[in-house]
This record gives structure tokens, C-alpha cells and sequence, in this order.
């Protein structure tokens, strides 16, 4: 794992427990939240990825597809995320 990955999931792990503990949010819900503003924001600077943007001045179709399926991830996640509050609505209770 790169340390950057490493790096994130403390932060979000962080994140979830502080916001359990200070304001009494359950842990499936700051989850949630995080994953939906990861994907948004992977949506918003999408358009840097494209050929020939900021991110991708090779135009490097490779590097577009990649970010396109990263987006997908992410949405996804986020997607089986607030699944998972329906039909496992035990799950609230968690971290509350």
C-alpha cells in the first residue's frame, strides 16, 4: 500500500470515531457522508483528467479511463454505503 492510502484511511478512521464520540453521529453515517464527498469531489475536478487538461497534458487516454473507473469505484462505495443504512438499519446504532 502506498503511504498516501495509508494515510487517508487513519484520517477517515479519525474522522468517523471523533464524530461518534463529539457529536454522537454514527459511525455508517459520517462514512457515508465522507465517501459521498470523495466521489463529488472526484466529479467536480473530473474534467482535469480529460486529454490534454491539467492532469493529463500527455493526453494519456489510459490515465482518463483510469480516473473514469477510480469515479465509478468511489460512486459505487458510496452507493453500497447508504444500502447498507437501509437494509441493515441496526447499523445506526453503532458509534451513536
Amino acid at each position: 500500500m502506498k503511504k498516501n492510502t495509508i494515510k487517508s484511511i487513519a484520517f477517515v478512521a479519525v474522522i468517523t470515531v471523533a464524530a461518534s464520540l463529539v457529536a454522537d453521529i454514527p459511525y455508517i453515517y459520517t462514512l457515508c457522508g465522507i465517501s459521498v464527498w470523495v466521489a463529488v469531489g472526484h466529479l467536480i475536478t473530473l474534467d482535469d483528467d480529460m486529454p490534454g487538461e491539467w492532469s493529463n497534458p500527455d493526453e494519456n487516454k489510459k490515465h482518463w479511463h483510469q480516473s473514469l473507473l477510480i469515479l465509478f469505484c468511489k460512486f459505487a462505495v458510496a452507493l453500497l454505503i447508504g444500502i447498507l443504512i437501509f437494509v441493515f438499519p441496526v447499523l445506526v446504532k453503532f458509534g451513536a
